[in-house]
């Protein structure tokens, strides 16, 4: 499948802090920073990336 990633934790965690400034830019509504919908950007990114991760 096209999301077969095999990133570790740390790897998605520099993929999440690269892309910080667009995520706080999607993040803003009505003019202030929501930090329920950073939370859940941040969440789902990092759900996808990690989605055939194998767990032990």
């Amino acid at each position: 499948m096209f999301n077969n990633f095999n990133l570790s934790d740390h790897e998605i965690l520099k993929i999440i802090d690269d892309y910080k400034n667009l995520i706080n830019k999607e993040s803003v509504i009505n003019g202030r920073l929501d930090e329920d919908l950073q939370q859940e950007i941040k969440l789902l990114i990092f759900k996808i990336l990690s989605k055939n991760k194998k767990f032990l």
